[in-house]
């Protein structure tokens, strides 16, 4: 289904839901017979979204970050229904920087071909604040893309330039969230 004017959306902000909201969008482009690739930066392999996704149709690129106590936390996760994370899930590393590149790519690739009518760059800001990618990358995707693809940016910490660049700038804000008060993140509802 061809489009005529793909349009850049926003996700930012510190509250939850904005690869939920994301996802949600996926797949409703996808019922509309819309061709859609979900790109994910520096996320754990453990979120529960991408399977279904990929049974849907959907497109699915993890440029994800790979703790090397992954086989541990599924362990956890499956015995106890919940995983704690260790420090080396968020440190960064030279695999995670292969992994970003060949990420940011395929979102280079796959917005500017034609071939897609949604592209998601999952947790994009997180990337750009670890100085794996740049605001100057991103503002050249949006230039580069095809007038038919529409763009949808996630994470934290979006940038005045980007969202100046942007159709939509959706601000995700925390307002209560039971992490305060030590409820740990739930698979299938949190990740």
């Amino acid at each position: 289904m061809q489009r005529k004017n793909g349009l850049v959306h926003i996700l930012t902000g510190d509250g939850n839901g904005k690869t939920t909201s994301a996802v949600g969008i996926a797949v409703r482009a996808c019922g509309r017979g819309l061709r859609v690739a979900f790109i994910q930066f520096l996320k754990g392999g453990l979120s529960s979204e991408l399977e279904p996704m990929k049974k849907l149709g959907i497109t699915v690129i993890s440029g994800t970050k790979h703790c090397p106590n992954s086989d541990k936390h599924a362990a956890q996760l499956k015995e106890k229904g919940f995983t704690i994370f260790c420090k080396d899930c968020f440190a960064i590393n030279e695999e995670d920087r292969g992994l970003v590149a060949g990420a940011f790519k395929s979102a280079q690739e796959f917005s500017s071909s034609g071939k897609y009518d949604l592209v998601i760059l999952d947790e994009i800001f997180w990337a750009v604040l670890e100085k794996l990618v740049n605001e100057e990358q991103l503002l050249e995707l949006i230039k580069a893309k095809s007038p038919s693809c529409e763009l949808i940016f996630t994470g934290r910490g979006a940038t005045q330039k980007i969202e100046d660049a942007s159709d939509y700038v959706t601000y995700v804000n925390k307002i209560k969230h039971p992490f305060d008060k030590g409820t740990l993140s739930r698979p299938g509802i949190d990740y």
